[in-house]
Order: C-alpha cells, then sequence, then structure tokens
C-alpha cells in the first residue's frame, strides 16, 4: 500500500518538475530570470505559477510538459528497472494524462494556447 501512495505522489511531483523545467527553459530563450515561477501547495493543489508567455507556443509547451514528462520517464524507468514499483509509476503517469482534458487546468492553458496561436494566424 504505501508504494502505491508513493507513486502516485512521485507523478504528481514529477508533473509538476516537468512544468517547472520547461518554464525554465522558456525563461531562458525569452532572457527572462531562471527562477522567474512561484510553486504554490495546499491541501489539495499543486501548481507551479508563472507569468505568462508572450509566445503563445512557449505556454503550450509549459502546460504539455507535466502530463507528458512523468509519462516519458516511466517509460525510461519501466525499460531499464524492471520492478513492481516501475508498473505503478508507468499506470499512475499513464492516469496523469488525464490532465490533458480541457475541463482540466494544463487542457484549459493547452486550449487558450492553441486558440491563441489561431488567432495569431489569422
Amino acid at each position: 500500500m504505501i508504494e502505491l501512495v508513493m507513486s502516485v505522489l512521485a507523478v504528481v511531483l514529477i508533473h509538476e518538475l516537468g512544468h517547472m523545467l520547461m518554464v525554465m527553459v522558456c525563461n531562458k530563450i525569452d532572457k527572462r530570470p531562471l527562477f522567474d515561477f512561484v510553486v504554490m501547495i495546499d491541501w489539495k493543489h499543486v501548481a507551479v505559477v508563472h507569468e505568462a508567455f508572450a509566445r503563445p507556443s512557449f505556454n503550450l509547451m509549459v502546460a504539455l510538459a507535466g502530463p507528458l514528462f512523468p509519462v516519458l520517464s516511466s517509460i525510461v524507468l519501466f525499460l531499464l528497472w524492471k520492478h513492481p514499483v516501475s508498473h505503478q509509476l508507468l499506470f499512475f503517469s499513464l492516469l496523469n494524462t488525464v490532465m490533458l482534458h480541457p475541463a482540466c487546468p494544463d487542457g484549459k492553458n493547452i486550449t487558450a494556447s492553441l486558440k491563441e496561436i489561431k488567432e495569431r494566424k489569422k
């Protein structure tokens, strides 16, 4: 049971780490301060809060990085480490892709970024 709880917590942390890393990459490209974000934690939410980028493609990449980073990292771990915990991490990482749905915060950011990209092309 403890492995399940630890796996879920690990996926949440890796999800937020994906957002943080992508914000840092985009900050570097935009020549903004590297650590220009805040991690907000309360009893039911963990979120990386940052100022929106002028380029909607950067906002899209930041939103996608959260749900996809755990999947990529758990696939690598699964291939390298044949242990039941790696199976659980992969399972919860795949469940984490639900965050891509437009009703979820990451999905809302993705949808808004795609709309903004489409509007700028007109």
